[in-house]
Parts: C-alpha cells; sequence; structure tokens
C-alpha cells in the first residue's frame, strides 16, 4: 500500500480464530472474515485484508497504524471485548475522517461509549442470513455526506479539528501546513489519505499535494489527488494543465493531450500549457506539431529556456537528415545564456548548458553544467525532461556518444545531488558532498537568582529533583530527537547560546553555565568548538562597572577562556589578546567578536552590550565592529552560508505598547539603537541569516534594507531573523506565562539559491505547566 491507485481499500480490524463470546457462545472470527465479510466487499470491488494479511516489511504496529490512518473503510468487529479491537478502533476515529463499519453478533452487549454509533449485527449463523449481506454491502457502497464519528465530532468542537463543511478557511490552512511539513513520500500520501476523507477539497491545496507528489516520482496519485478537484475545477486551466503533464509522465499520452487541450481552451496564452501540449504530441510523433506549439510558446515567453531548447531538440527530431539548423540553435543558446547576468547559480540554465554541450559533442563540460544544475536544485521533473530529450535525439538519428549513459547518470543526480563532485565554472567551490547542517539556538537560561522579601527566588526552571530534570538532561533528548529524525550527525550540528546565559554575571553563575555546556556536549557528542557564544545584558558584571567599567566583562571572558580552553578561546576570538591577568589589558568591548568557519557555514558572534553597565541598559553594535566582522571575514570562503549572532532583537515585536507616564507611550528601548546600520550592513556582507534572544519570546521575520548604494555589483539578499524565546528562566521571570523555548535550524541547501528551499525551522515550547513535555509550535520553511 506504498502507492494509492487501484481498488479502494478496505481494513478489517477483529479478533483472529475461535473465540468464546461473552454469551458463552464459540465464535470463528476467521470463518466469518473469509466468508462474508471479505467476499461480499471483493464483489463490491474493494480490496481487502486484516493485520494478518499485511506482507509489508516493518513492525506490525506501524503497518496497521499506516492502515487505520490510509484505508477508504475500516470494518471493526466489536463481538467480543477485545482490547486490540477497540484500541485500534479508537486510533481510527481519532486520526482519520474515513467511514468506519461497526460489526457485530447479534445478542452482543456494546460498550457504553459504542452505544451511540451505528451496529450492523449478524446472526450467529452468518451463512444464513442475506439481510446482513445486504446492509454491509449497502454500508459499503453508500455515498453519505456524513459518516458519525464522536472522537472527530469532540475533536471539532474542541477546536482540535476542522472540516471543510463547517470551517473551509481553518481546514484549508491546516491541510497546507500538513502539505508543507512533509518531509517524504509516505507524509505526503498520509496527508492525501486524510485529506481525501472529507470531500469536497480546497482546489489550491491539491494542486500544491500534486506537485509535491509528482516531484517525488509518484505520477499516479498526483493524477488522483487532482481528480478530487472534479468537478469544481472543470474550468480551473491550471489544474488541466498538471493534470495532464502527470499523465504525460505517467506515458498516457492520449488522456493526457485531452487534459492539456482542455487548459489551453481555458487559456491559450499560458506558454507552459503549450510546452506541455508539445511534449504530449512530440512523444506521440507528431513532430511538426510539437514544433509549431514549442514556437507558439516561445513567441509568448521570449526569456523562457525551457521552451528554447526544447525548439532547438524538435528541429533536429522533426529533420534528423539536416541538424545543423538545431546545432546552431543550441550554440545561440550557450552565447545567449553567457551573457544573462547570474546564470551561474540557475538550475534551468545549467541544465540547457549540460544538454547543448552534450548535443555540441563536448561530453566533459555537458557533466560539468549537469552538477552545477542539480547543485543550484535542478528538480527531478527537470532533469528526467532534459534526459528524455537527449534520448530521443539520439533515438531520431542524432548522432550522441553514450546518450543512455548520460541520460541515466541525469536522472540519478536527481535522486542523489550529494554525488555531484566537479565544481562548474563560475560555480562557488565548496564540498559537493553536503552533510545535513543543524542549528541548535538557544538563549536567556539565566542561571542564576535573586533575593525578595528575604528568599532567594532561583530565575533559572529546571533543577536535578524528583519532578525536574537539569536543562543538560532535557535538550539532550531534545537533540538527540532532533538528529534522529534529521540524519544529521552531531558532528555536523551547530549550538548557538545567544546571551544571558547567567542571571547578575557572577563568577559562581557562570560556572553552572560550564558546567551545563559541558555536559550538554558530552551527552551529545558534539565538541566545544561546535559552541557559540555571545555575551547578554545579564552577563555584564554590574558590580564591576561600578570600580572600573573596563573589567564588566571579565567573569564573561574568564568563562569564556575556560570552557573553550587557551587555543580555541583565541580562534574563536581572533582580536582578543588579553591574557586574563588582573593587571593585563582588557579587549575593547566591540573586540569581543566570535568567528567560527567550517566547510559550509562561517558564524560571527556579535557584541550587543557595547554600552552595558549599571545605568546604560541597551543594545548596540557601532560601525566599528561592523568593520571588524568585514575585515575577518576577508579571509573567509564567501560561498559559505553566514550566521549572524548577537543577543539584542533587532526589530520591536508585533505587540501593543502601553501608555506608562500619563500619555506618554514608552517604546521597546531594549532593540538595538543603530539597527538599520547593522541590519544594512549584514545584508551587504553576505549574511544568511541572524540569531538572536533578550525578549523572552520568539519571532521570525525577513528583511531587506533598499537604499541607494555606491557598490552596484552587490546584491544584497532579504536577512531571515529568528529570535529565540527563553530557554531556562523561571515562571518568575517570563512575561504572562509565556512557554520556554528553543530552536531548530536546519539548512537545506549548502547555498542559498532563490527559489529553492533553504532553511526549515522549528520552534520546541515547554509550557509553564506541571507534567509538561516539549512540544513543536511552528514549523516553516524558508526560500533561498
Amino acid at each position: 500500500m506504498s502507492n494509492i491507485s487501484g481498488a479502494k481499500k478496505l481494513f478489517v480490524i477483529m479478533p483472529f480464530g475461535l473465540k468464546r463470546l461473552p454469551s458463552g457462545l464459540m465464535h470463528d472470527f476467521d470463518r466469518f472474515y473469509h466468508g462474508i465479510l471479505r467476499p461480499v466487499a471483493q464483489d463490491a470491488g474493494w480490496s481487502v485484508f486484516r493485520a494478518d494479511e499485511i506482507t509489508e516489511p516493518g513492525t506490525i504496529v506501524n503497518q496497521a497504524f499506516r492502515h487505520l490512518q490510509a484505508a477508504d473503510v475500516v470494518v471493526a468487529d466489536i463481538s467480543s471485548p477485545n482490547g486490540s479491537v477497540y484500541y485500534e478502533l479508537g486510533v481510527r476515529q481519532a486520526i482519520s475522517p474515513g467511514k468506519t463499519i461497526l460489526v457485530a453478533v447479534h445478542g452482543t452487549e456494546l460498550p457504553f461509549d459504542l452505544k451511540s454509533q451505528r451496529v450492523l449485527f449478524y446472526s450467529p449463523q452468518f451463512d444464513q442470513d442475506p439481510r446482513f449481506r445486504f446492509a454491509y454491502r449497502e454500508a459499503l457502497i453508500s455515498d453519505s455526506p456524513h459518516v458519525h464519528n464522536p472522537v472527530r465530532d469532540a475533536l471539532s468542537d474542541l477546536g482540535l479539528n476542522f472540516h471543510p463543511r463547517t470551517d473551509r478557511v481553518a481546514f484549508e490552512q491546516e491541510l497546507h501546513h500538513k502539505i508543507e511539513r512533509s518531509r517524504n513520500i509516505e507524509q505526503l500520501l498520509a496527508v492525501w489519505h486524510w485529506a481525501r476523507q472529507s470531500g469536497d477539497l480546497p482546489t489550491g491545496a491539491l494542486l500544491s499535494l500534486s506537485n509535491r507528489l509528482a516531484a517525488e516520482g509518484d505520477y499516479a496519485s498526483a493524477v488522483q489527488v487532482l481528480d478530487a478537484a472534479f468537478p469544481e475545477a472543470d474550468g480551473d486551466w491550471e489544474v488541466h494543465r498538471q493534470r495532464g503533464f502527470y499523465l504525460r509522465k505517467l506515458t498516457r499520452l492520449d488522456a493526457a493531450e485531452v487534459a492539456l487541450n482542455r487548459a489551453y481552451e481555458l487559456n491559450p496564452s499560458d506558454p507552459e500549457t503549450l510546452g506541455m501540449l508539445g511534449g504530449a504530441l512530440k512523444r506521440q510523433g507528431r513532430y511538426a506539431e510539437a514544433l509549431r506549439l514549442y514556437q507558439q510558446g516561445a513567441t509568448l515567453s521570449p526569456t523562457s529556456l525551457y521552451l528554447a531548447v526544447a525548439c532547438a531538440g524538435m528541429l533536429a527530431i522533426a529533420d534528423p537528415g539536416n541538424p545543423e539548423p538545431a546545432l546552431a540553435r543550441y550554440r545561440q543558446l550557450l552565447d545567449e545564456i553567457d551573457s544573462r547576468p547570474g546564470q551561474e547559480t540557475d538550475s534551468w540554465a545549467n541544465l540547457v548548458r549540460a544538454e547543448a554541450h552534450f548535443v555540441l559533442g563536448d561530453v566533459e563540460a555537458a557533466r560539468r553544467f549537469g552538477r552545477a544544475a542539480v547543485r543550484y536544485g535542478a528538480e527531478r521533473l527537470h532533469l528526467e525532461s532534459t534526459a528524455d530529450q537527449i534520448l530521443m535525439l539520439h533515438a531520431n538519428g542524432l548522432p550522441l556518444r553514450d546518450a543512455d549513459g548520460f541520460a541515466r547518470w541525469l536522472v540519478d543526480g536527481a535522486r542523489d545531488p550529494a554525488s555531484t563532485t566537479v565544481e562548474e565554472r563560475g560555480a562557488p567551490a565548496t564540498d559537493p558532498d553536503f552533510p545535513r547542517r543543524m542549528i541548535f539556538h538557544i538563549s536567556d537560561v539565566h542561571f542564576g537568582s535573586i533575593t525578595e522579601g528575604g528568599s532567594r527566588i532561583d530565575v533559572h526552571r529546571f533543577a536535578d529533583t524528583e519532578n525536574s530534570d537539569r536543562l543538560s538532561v532535557e535538550l539532550t533528548r531534545e537533540f538527540h530527537g532532533a538528529l534522529k529524525r534529521s540524519g544529521c550527525a552531531a558532528s555536523d550540528a551547530v549550538l548557538v547560546v545567544s546571551g544571558d546565559s547567567t542571571y547578575t554575571g557572577r563568577q559562581d553563575e557562570f560556572d553552572l553555565v560550564r558546567q551545563f555546556l559541558t555536559e550538554l556536549c558530552e551527552n551529545t557528542g558534539m565538541d566545544r568548538s561546535q559552541v557559540v557564544l555571545v555575551p547578554g545584558n545579564h552577563d555584564i558584571d554590574w558590580l564591576q562597572t561600578k570600580s572600573n567599567r573596563a573589567n564588566r566583562f571579565d567573569n564573561y571572558l574568564t568563562f569564556a577562556h575556560q570552557f573553550y580552553g587557551e587555543e580555541l578561546f583565541h580562534e574563536v576570538y581572533p582580536r582578543i589578546e588579553w591574557d586574563l591577568r588582573t593587571s593585563g589589558t582588557r579587549p575593547e568591548a566591540r573586540e569581543i567578536v566570535y568567528r567560527r568557519t567550517d566547510r559550509t557555514m562561517t558564524v560571527v558572534g556579535l557584541n550587543s552590550c557595547i554600552f552595558e553597565d549599571d545605568q546604560n541598559h541597551y543594545g548596540y553594535i557601532g560601525k566599528r565592529q561592523l568593520d571588524i566582522v568585514k575585515d575577518l571575514l576577508e579571509q573567509e570562503p564567501p560561498e559559505n552560508v553566514r550566521v549572524a549572532v548577537m543577543h539584542h532583537h533587532l526589530h520591536p515585536f508585533p505587540e501593543p505598547l502601553e501608555p506608562r507616564r500619563g500619555d506618554a507611550v514608552v517604546l521597546d528601548l531594549s532593540t538595538v539603537r543603530d539597527a538599520g546600520l547593522v541590519e544594512q550592513r549584514l545584508e551587504r556582507l553576505g549574511f544568511s541569516l541572524l540569531l538572536h534572544g533578550h525578549k523572552h519570546k520568539p519571532q521570525l521575520r525577513e528583511t531587506l534594507v533598499r537604499i541607494p548604494q555606491n557598490d552596484s555589483s552587490v546584491t544584497p539578499r532579504p536577512l531571515i531573523v529568528s529570535g529565540c524565546g527563553s530557554t531556562g528562566v523561571s515562571q518568575h521571570e517570563l512575561e504572562h506565562n509565556q512557554p520556554n523555548h528553543f530552536a531548530v535550524l536546519e539548512l537545506a541547501q549548502p547555498v542559498r539559491v532563490p527559489g529553492a528551499d533553504f532553511l526549515v525551522i522549528e520552534w520546541r515550547e515547554l509550557a509553564v505547566a506541571p507534567g509538561a513535555e516539549w512540544v513543536t509550535k511552528q514549523r516553516w520553511t524558508i526560500k533561498g
């Protein structure tokens, strides 16, 4: 059941074998299944099976759950008080809106919770019970618009479940979120099985789901998803176009032509429809018609490389005896691409280069640009399209050396992009075996305490008690789970601690921080070099500022030196020359800049506490510190993903501000005061991501400063600003009962490619409540 094509699926849950019922009657459940339940359903067109008939590899519990969720209908025999049947029935009604049919022997005493549901009763002499056969068959073929499911109804009443008929907007949002969160074909199919039981599905979500399924190569499921959009979507040209394309991929060419012609009728000016229709006709040998459609599409969209290369190929296929016009067009395409700015990192441009060079006989260049296409996010469909064209050119008489091998190589590259190994002309020279990279972002841990009314109050939440675990233990479990789910090795993870590790900056508090980080590194397998530290305002020793302001970072720097060790400390803080002796000259606050570089990522930690002391409490970076950052980056690989870290937040949070002094509204003064300059400089220095803490609640935004610049060669991209809530603060310090929080960020690409998935961000939260557990609050996928 790895796909959804074929007959509808009926899954039966029941006891097995000969069992004694509560009435004392011996009942043969196997004979009832094989003699009644299965043949009646099969005669009605159903594919029927029980758990003991599952032949797929894997654990039986996981397989049963999958079928309970995915089956079109589940039949549950509740004649016997069987715990497994009741449990599986509850699972079905909780996770699937699909139909469930309850059956039982006459005389069965139903549990109270099931008495409100319809049950089909059958005679103990079921072989002689035509009335049950008829009722069972009618229940199977019924298209009743509403299936009573008390579990789903209760969840709807609680606002935890949405149905398109009762809350279409909320249902559509939930469906889109499920599609976005799906990370593989099994999860996408599970979303489809869940959604299709509801009926009346939104067209936009169906298009999105079908595109994701097609990207995984499951074109049959993609077609079925779009079939669910009809008849409402009969006037939607995009649904017809995509459905026609997927039918073409299934080589159902006649059906594809019908669908694409319908899309063309509805929107004759869409060049993509013309291209897809041309592709369907090309595969039917109707070359002249296909060439005409490609040329018509290219006229409508003269900058489309897809249509341009399709025209070039069709010139050769339509007239194999005269290949020169096609070869000339391929040469012209190479010149056109070279003349366009920014094509080095465009996946389609590199694919067209690969095809053109292969047709022109330069196999080495073809492979080079094929690897570049995969590296910069070429989709599976596009790689397959190029491979198909090369095979058709060869089959129609164009002499191409090793066309079969090159086409297979392209498609293999689609399945395993990490297999590319050659540096491309103009492409970044990073290690092509890109590992999964993960950033664990924690902030505002706040080891320490305060005294109020003569009582000591811990401002750090976690402790080693009967009802609590240390934070290092909590995060070890969380980090292990995230690494396992993503397939990321611990050696490829980074732990960012964005300030306020202590509460008052005392040495004994920093000793607790060092113990916490040491335990976390040892338990997770991360090296200390993978930990990024920046100071927060609570990490400043305010008592020191009263006697000698220059010494206010002493405890922080001593802690960092003890944690990293002598050599690593000076490596990650390259501008600090202080030997940590009392008589030595301290570094300027702007010189406390962290830098760490590996194969694919450069992390820079900024000190936003430049002016922090016992009198001044605000964030500030300053031009001089940003100049230091610029100097440090000159020695770093420009193609690396650049991540900045600081404590204070760059932008105000979206929250109301109330008057506090008469009619005066007090602004959020804890933002970085030179935020505009910092934002602009980080963007122009090539940073993709900024991580911060401070506010005790998270936020996520993208920002880009657009003002005239002298250097027109630099094209900044939006800066992704991800703020972490408080990971360790106790309820005493949390605003309005905010939960504790940390973020998991996963890099999807070794480089930031426009339009391709770049970063996955997950917010994990722990409510301030007894027995609370870490849960995922939000999850986003950010494009490059």
